[in-house]
């Protein structure tokens, strides 16, 4: 996994490089385009002045000529105007000419030339005599118009040869441009391949991956469920060993109390018999407190065997809604007492079940007040929801009293345990043990200042 995210940190930073280089090559092309653009400007402006001067030039002398031949005002005022014009135009000229030294050298020579042209004219005109084209020599005959025009076509041909150097160095760039951008494109199509392909990879990769996640996911939740599957069936099998030893134990114990209880109590009636024990109400009295003591003795001995006993049940097909309705009657009154709230969350398509049906309602019955009991007066919810789970009846009795912490909630079915002032504990040993008879499981949640759940689970017909 590490290797192929590698893998794709460098074909995509080697994709960024290219385009990156690709685009620089695109910016620098460009301004080399701009610059070759500039230069052709710059050339076509210098070219059109040049033109723009020797028409100047020419028109100039033309109305210098015509103004000696006619004496006409309007040539002198065209002369002007052209020798005004010729002027702006040698001195926008002198300006485009300096970035190239051979026109410049060119252009300053031009302007020698026209000055003394222009002065020739000038000093003509001022004498009014006629200048014919040719003009005597100033010095070299530089001033002559033909070496003026000559200057001129040289320059054009100097900006003519600049322009075609610039036209096609224009062509190379925008082929250069084309090239770059075509290149650019390519490194854009490989990168995109690149990235689709590594994509689908690492998707495919990811998918397997995932499928073997979440296959593993399940056998582990598989497994989870048979390990909590085993668990409840572990402790039902540890409540079961746990009721039978403590059977057994109860059994040993009532043949060793009841025996000598028995001894104790036909003694205590012989005695009770004797003539001087009827006259003697003290005597009287403390047989009868051996007696009643000797009688809770034995009923506690019967409760704990009847708690904890293998039982024989009397079964038969119910419907579990109407068991759990008589059982809520029987608590009524203790209902009303302390003014519980009772919901309940019947399923209408349950099955019926084969249940030993005064011992169940004993069960729910005991389950019931015990929620009661751990409820507040006016404050108490009892719920009672039945449902199919598993192929299995399951009852839930849920209450919002008080819960119990860890240790009640680990010792809550074991005999004579008890928080209540009154209570034997025997009443949740007893339901578990009817529960258990019936080969069905219970279990018990709860949470302190929440409220306890009895989760009971039987076989469905």
């Amino acid at each position: 996994m590490i290797k192929s995210v590698k893998k794709i940190r460098l074909g995509y930073a080697i994709a960024f490089l290219l385009l990156l280089a690709s685009y620089f090559f695109i910016i620098s092309a460009n301004r080399r385009l701009e610059k070759e653009k500039k230069w052709i400007l710059h050339n076509r402006e210098q070219f059109k002045k040049i033109t723009d001067l020797e028409l100047a030039m020419r028109e100039a002398e033309s109305n210098a000529q015509g103004y000696l031949a006619s004496r006409n005002a309007h040539f002198l005022n065209r002369f002007r105007q052209n020798e005004s014009a010729i002027d702006s135009l040698s001195r926008r000229l002198a300006v485009l000419s300096n970035s190239d030294a051979a026109l410049s050298d060119k252009k300053k020579q031009l302007q020698l030339m026209i000055d003394r042209r222009l002065a020739e004219l000038g000093t003509a005109i001022r004498a009014q005599r006629p200048a014919t084209p040719v003009m005597p020599p100033v010095s070299d005959n530089t001033a002559h118009p033909d070496s003026i025009f000559q200057q001129l076509q040289e320059m054009r041909d100097i900006e003519e040869q600049s322009m075609q150097y610039r036209v096609s160095r224009l062509n190379n760039f925008y082929t250069s441009t084309e090239a770059s951008i075509y290149l650019s494109l390519l490194v854009a199509l490989i990168a995109a391949v690149y990235a689709i392909t590594t994509f689908n990879t690492q998707l495919s990769r990811r998918r397997r991956m995932n499928q073997a996640a979440n296959q593993y996911r399940m056998d582990l939740e598989k497994n989870v469920k048979e390990l909590n599957e085993k668990n409840v069936e572990l402790k039902s099998l540890r409540g079961i060993e746990k009721l039978a030893v403590i059977g057994r134990v109860a059994r040993v114990m009532a043949h060793e109390i009841r025996n000598p209880l028995t001894n104790i109590s036909l003694a205590t009636q012989q005695l009770c018999d004797l003539p001087y024990a009827e006259k003697d109400e003290e005597t009287h009295l403390l047989f009868n407190i051996i007696k009643r003591n000797s009688d809770r003795i034995s009923q506690i001995v019967a409760d704990l065997l009847n708690a904890t006993k293998y039982m024989q049940l009397d079964i038969q097909k119910e419907d579990i809604n109407t068991i759990l309705d008589e059982s809520l009657e029987m608590a009524k009154d203790r209902l009303l007492l302390k003014k519980i709230e009772v919901r309940k969350h019947y399923a209408a398509d349950l099955c019926d079940v084969l249940i030993d049906k005064e011992r169940i309602k004993i069960a729910i019955l005991n389950i019931i007040v015990n929620a009661i009991e751990a409820m507040d007066e006016k404050e108490g919810v009892l719920e009672l929801i039945t449902k199919k789970e598993n192929n299995k009846c399951v009852i839930e009795i849920r209450d919002n009293g008080k819960g119990m912490d860890e240790e009640t909630l680990h010792n809550v079915f074991e005999p004579y345990f008890t928080l209540k002032k009154k209570g034997n504990g025997l009443g949740l040993t007893n339901a578990q043990n009817i529960i258990i008879n019936h080969k069905g499981s219970i279990k018990v949640e709860s949470k302190v200042g929440v409220g306890t759940t009895f989760n009971i689970a039987l076989n469905l017909v």
